[in-house]
């Protein structure tokens, strides 16, 4: 039986990659495995998807298996603040009842504390006692929500939306828990973007992983908005790198840490570029903000 794309509904589907796929920083599967794309809607997915990889503290342990919530937030912390600032130029948090979902040790929701009304993390249970220490409430599935039947006026879902092995039933659910005017923001890796154009093969070997179980782009992506009857009230392209950093990949042709990028152009012109790289919607991330 063939495969039935979850966006479009069509079985046309073809094969775009037959190979190795990083399972760790620059550790490869000892498998070839396969990624398929709709030749309609563009979705790229793992043939053989995994439900493991939903579970956020095991794969947060792929990159080290001596992971701890500590060393997360080291690790973390510089990224998601980068992140949240971008996303408080589209809304405002103030006296707002926030929900991070995939929350891990709470980063968002920890900076967000003094400005909303009420925040709460979803996650796996390991994180429970972590984020109510910190003043949050804590949910460790959205069944438990549903229960309470509690809705929030923000809901974050920031890197979450590729591993799940059914994106459409978590959205539905994430719709379930939503106030009569409260806002979804979706931060999403985005396949079409500049790196994928530029490099390739070269860039997608490191860039296809076993923690994805999708890779989505802008078209699929309002189409299963659309389908799933959210309003789009913003969508703009969400770059975590740097021209220089893309510079640097180019140059080597493999992944680059941020510690070791050279400056082949200064801030104002790198902040330029970066700007038209989010403005054409071929940015590494989008960032979508929906409404009921």
């Amino acid at each position: 039986m063939k495969y039935r794309c979850i966006c479009c509904g069509l079985r046309n589907h073809k094969v775009i990659w037959n190979d190795k796929i990083r399972v760790g920083k620059n550790i490869f599967s000892k498998n070839k495995q396969k990624l398929i794309a709709c030749n309609s809607c563009g979705l790229v997915s793992l043939k053989k998807k995994t439900k493991i990889l939903e579970d956020s503290s095991i794969a947060r342990n792929l990159y080290n298996n001596n992971n701890s919530i500590k060393e997360f937030i080291k690790f973390h912390y510089p990224r998601e603040i980068k992140k949240i600032r971008f996303i408080e130029k589209y809304i405002n948090f103030k006296n707002k009842k926030v929900l991070e979902s995939n929350c891990g040790s709470g980063i968002l929701i920890n900076y967000l504390k003094k400005k909303s009304s009420y925040t709460a993390g979803l996650d796996n249970k390991l994180y429970e006692n972590f984020i109510k220490k910190n003043g949050h409430s804590f949910y460790s599935s959205i069944n438990d929500i549903l229960t309470k039947k509690t809705k929030f006026d923000a809901i974050l879902s920031l890197s979450e939306l590729e591993h799940k092995i059914n994106p459409i039933l978590f959205l539905k659910n994430l719709k379930k828990i939503l106030s009569s005017n409260g806002k979804l923001i979706l931060r999403i890796p985005n396949y079409n973007n500049i790196y994928k154009f530029l490099l390739g093969y070269d860039f997608l070997k490191y860039d296809f992983r076993n923690s994805h179980n999708y890779y989505f782009s802008e078209k699929n992506l309002d189409i299963i908005f659309s389908k799933l009857n959210f309003k789009i009230i913003k969508k703009v392209g969400m770059n975590e790198y740097s021209f220089n950093h893309l510079l640097n990949y180019v140059k080597t042709k493999k992944r680059v840490d941020n510690k070791d990028v050279l400056n082949f152009l200064n801030k104002k012109r790198d902040y330029n570029l970066v700007s038209n790289i989010e403005k054409n919607m071929i940015s590494t991330s989008l960032l979508y903000i929906l409404k009921k």
